[in-house]
């Protein structure tokens, strides 16, 4: 495959189109837009002159659930970005296991959980492993030596490191055996939160743990959503010493996992959000704080005419459409009652037409 190819006018423009998918609205795409032609013909003439460098990025530090730094790229490096996905993702989607969920056409979230939810029935104890800080952990030479095996052509594989060596991140430096005590210092680790190159080299980093179990020790109740794994099985003592070999495989990809431990499948399994019990799944807690936070705020903005209505109509059918993989028909109506709408949504709607 050619530079020419994969950056070719008609490639960019299906990228600026995918980059800029419910983001019109925003400064920069627009911008970007107004002078279509002329900025698609500066990138193409760029990328394939080797002269395109990426952008430092825009950094914002959000709180849902959790403090997290996420790293902004300018609309023009998102189109490059959504160039090489197009490119890579088919490559590297072939060698993941069936049981990997997350950033994957046809999978994700609710396929996750139903894997986990018919695993949860039929074996008795279970082990959930995360890896912890895992974006701010990723190596990158383990990145490269990964991207040698999967991308044959030098021209796309030097692209790519030089956007591995330029994210702007949070970095987290373990000590492993073998390490002096400046060994992790003199490694180059992390990969920026928010970029469409990073979930993908994120989603692959892990693979070689998916082998292992899969292939190598022959487990079939093991799935991995990005950096969670479940394990299932009926022997507790079996499933102990499983997760002691997975985590040490993280250990040789420099990672390290949260304390873990096996627990009995009844007691509920937590994972993507949801918490699957014996005979009915909950939609985590926190979650669903999250859910009444946002939605509440949103229809006081309504409210103020600072919004249209029709987007808290819409934030409410995709959290229940959301809720609707689990039995959450008390809480949803739970929800109304909290933001107002349970007894009488038409004076909501009539907002938009007093206006």
């Amino acid at each position: 495959m050619t530079p020419d190819a994969v950056f070719s006018l008609a490639a960019l423009w299906q990228a600026t189109r995918r980059a800029a998918r419910s983001k019109r609205a925003r400064a920069s795409v627009a911008r970007f837009r107004l002078e279509l032609e002329r900025e698609l013909v500066e990138l193409h003439d760029a990328l394939l002159a080797d002269r395109w460098t990426p952008a430092r990025p825009r950094l914002v530090r959000v709180h849902d659930p959790k403090a997290r730094v996420i790293s902004v790229q300018p609309f023009r490096d998102r189109v490059v970005h959504q160039c090489l996905f197009a490119v890579l993702e088919p490559r590297l989607d072939r060698r993941l296991i069936g049981d990997t969920y997350a950033c994957r056409a046809g999978l994700g979230t609710h396929a996750a959980l139903q894997r986990a939810k018919c695993w949860a029935r039929t074996y008795r104890w279970y082990a959930h492993l995360d890896v912890a800080r895992y974006f701010p952990s990723i190596d990158h030479n383990t990145v490269r030596a990964q991207l040698a095996r999967d991308v044959p052509e030098a021209w796309l594989r030097a692209l790519c490191e030089r956007i591995l060596a330029a994210g702007d991140c949070s970095r987290q430096r373990w000590h492993f055996p073998g390490d002096d005590l400046f060994a992790p210092f003199a490694r180059e680790v992390g990969l920026p939160l928010g970029n469409l190159t990073s979930q993908l080299w994120a989603n692959r980093y892990l693979d070689p743990v998916d082998h292992l179990v899969k292939d190598r020790l022959r487990v079939r109740p093991y799935l991995r959503y990005m950096d969670d794994m479940l394990v299932f099985g009926d022997d507790r003592a079996a499933l102990e010493d499983l997760a002691r070999r997975i985590e040490d495989a993280c250990h040789a990809l420099r990672l390290r996992l949260h304390p873990w431990e096996v627990h009995p499948t009844r007691a509920g399994v937590g994972f993507v959000g949801y918490r699957v019990l014996p005979d009915h799944v909950r939609v985590r807690r926190t979650s669903v704080a999250r859910a009444e936070r946002r939605l509440l705020s949103k229809v006081v903005d309504a409210e103020r005419g600072l919004i249209d209505p029709a987007e808290v109509w819409a934030s409410l059918r995709a959290t229940f459409a959301h809720w609707s993989h689990a039995d959450t028909w008390r809480l949803r109506g739970r929800l109304l009652r909290r933001i107002g709408l349970y007894d009488d949504p038409a004076l909501f709607l009539s907002l938009d037409g007093e206006r």
